[in-house]
Formats: C-alpha cells, structure tokens, sequence
C-alpha cells in the first residue's frame, strides 16, 4: 500500500512539475521533488504507525505520566536535576485491553484539573478517570461507567 502511494505521489510531482512549463524537470527540480516526498513519507509512517508507548506531559514541570497505549498501563515518570528525586511510580499496573491488544488502543486526554486525566479505549470505548500524585494514595485509576 504504501509503495503504490509512493508511486502516485511520484507521478503527481512529477507531472505538475511537467505541466505547469511544459519541459521536462531539471536535475535540481527533481532533487527538491524527491525531497518533498521524503518528508511526506516520514509524516506518513509516523502516523500510520502506532507507537507503542507515549509520554503525556502535566501542568507539573517534572512530571510526565507514560502509558503503554496496548494495554492501558499507566507510570508516572519524575524527572529532575538530581538523581535521588527521579523515577516512576506505577498508577495502573492491570492490563485494560481483553483481547485485542494493539498498541494505539489507548489515549490519555488531560481534564481542567491537573492532577486528573480521562484514559480512553478506543477499540471498545471503555473510559477510567485516573490521578497522578506524589503519595501513593493520590494515585488511582477507576472504571468510568
């Protein structure tokens, strides 16, 4: 699929190029077009391409909550200056994804309050109000039903 869109993509430059003077590219036009498509095929590889893991920033300048989106697992991730205040703090250690077990299933979607976010399962809907915290009893994640 994506060899056939690399093929269009060719054919389209290189055509417009024709069209618009009505001779053919010089070597320069064909470098700059050759470029253009090798962008356009990193965006889409990028976003074809699940990622397996993502980082989501908080109004908290050290702190990042990493979700692994096949299955919903949710780390709080400090980071700092100083080795001895860094490390993760695990918020969701259950595995949320049933069957279907495809990284990109889950998003985190930040709320107005920083401490709070809506964790979504794309493929079935499912939704779990999660909070970060820096005590062990501010971090939870709860079914939304």
């Amino acid at each position: 699929m994506k060899q056939l869109f690399v093929i269009m993509l060719v054919w389209q430059m290189t055509f417009i190029s024709f069209a618009q003077n009505g001779t053919p590219m010089t070597e320069a036009q064909r470098d700059s077009v050759l470029a253009e498509i090798s962008l356009r095929l990193e965006n889409i590889e990028y976003m074809t391409e699940p990622v397996h893991y993502k980082l989501y920033k908080t109004d908290n300048i050290y702190t990042f909550l990493k979700l692994d989106t096949a299955t919903g697992q949710i780390e709080q991730v400090q980071w700092s200056l100083d080795d001895n205040k860094e490390g993760t703090m695990i918020i969701n250690s259950d595995d949320l994804s049933f069957f279907y077990k495809q990284p990109g299933t889950f998003e985190l979607y930040p709320t107005d309050n920083m401490f709070q976010f809506i964790l979504l399962d794309k493929a079935l809907g499912r939704t779990w109000h999660v909070q970060w915290g820096m005590e062990a009893n501010k971090r939870w994640i709860k079914r939304i039903y």
